[in-house]
């Protein structure tokens, strides 16, 4: 009996995940602004500012309706100890204060447990990769206990054929699943996504705190920056990376972190996350 409740989780877990790598349909809405990736709204103070009226990934609230003034579009986001940034002149040589830390200090408060797939599962490739970039994916399986741990135990036991990714973040925790010396199966078959990139899978499963999951994301894509030199240009959606064959060729994920179905101000605030979390580490 306690193989068979064991069974009927990750058989429920596969059919998610290979539902969530079919090519999906954009959700457009008429009332969305859209900013191509790679451009950004920048305000006098050289601050991303986002898209009235589009999530927030950091508050996980709605910024303020379009056309109202706010304070999101004209202040950084809230990470200088939480405390707002004044105006300041940009000539003024003005400095935000940083709350410094330790590179491990911060790994901490990720709560990684490694929990490495055997070398006889399906998604374990044993290719070695010198990574350069960070690819964010989410699950897109919104089953209840679908977290982090269950991911692995299905990954482990080639639940989901040959996919697999290097972490898996939830409200609680990150579970990494290969060394980030090895290529992963999580992107673009044999595109640069999987040759050169660290997979991040974020959970959806009811019940997970997606404000949570995106802070430990947006944490661990710090850490990983600071461990292996990589650039904020190289943390990237899934998007980025084309899958030949499939319609539409760049998937829609991680999709809440998409504007239109692709990077816009909602990715931008994310980057801004990652990137605030990676100037607290000292040096």
């Amino acid at each position: 009996m306690r193989k068979a409740a064991l069974f009927l989780p990750t058989g429920g877990l596969a059919l998610a995940l290979i539902m969530a790598c079919s090519p999906d349909t954009p959700v457009v809405g008429a009332d969305d602004a859209y900013i191509p990736y790679g451009k950004r709204r920048v305000d006098a103070n050289g601050i991303s500012a986002p898209v009235p009226g589009s999530w927030d990934p950091i508050t996980n609230r709605p910024y303020g309706a379009a056309g109202a003034p706010t304070a999101s579009l004209n202040q950084p986001p809230s990470f200088y100890g939480g405390t707002r940034r004044p105006h300041v002149p940009p000539s003024s040589g003005y400095q935000p204060p940083v709350n410094r830390k330790s590179a491990y200090s911060l790994l901490k408060q990720v709560r990684v447990e490694k929990d490495f797939l055997p070398y006889r599962a399906r998604g374990r490739t044993r290719r070695r990769m010198s990574p350069r970039y960070i690819t964010i994916h989410s699950t897109q399986n919104w089953s209840r206990g679908a977290d982090a741990r269950r991911h692995s135990l299905a990954l482990k036991r080639s639940k989901l054929g040959r996919l697999s990714w290097h972490y898996t973040t939830d409200q609680d925790r990150a579970v990494q699943h290969l060394p980030t010396s090895e290529q992963g199966n999580h992107a673009d078959y044999d595109g640069p996504g999987n040759k050169y990139s660290i997979g991040i899978e974020m959970c959806e499963n009811r019940g997970n705190s997606r404000s949570a999951t995106v802070d430990r994301t947006a944490k661990l894509a710090a850490w990983l920056m600071y461990q292996h030199d990589i650039p904020i240009s190289k943390v990237v959606p899934h998007y980025k990376w084309p899958r030949w064959g499939k319609r539409p060729p760049n998937k829609n994920c991680p999709h809440f972190l998409m504007t239109n179905g692709r990077p816009g101000a909602k990715w931008q605030g994310f980057k801004n996350k990652v990137l605030s979390y990676y100037r607290q580490i000292s040096r």
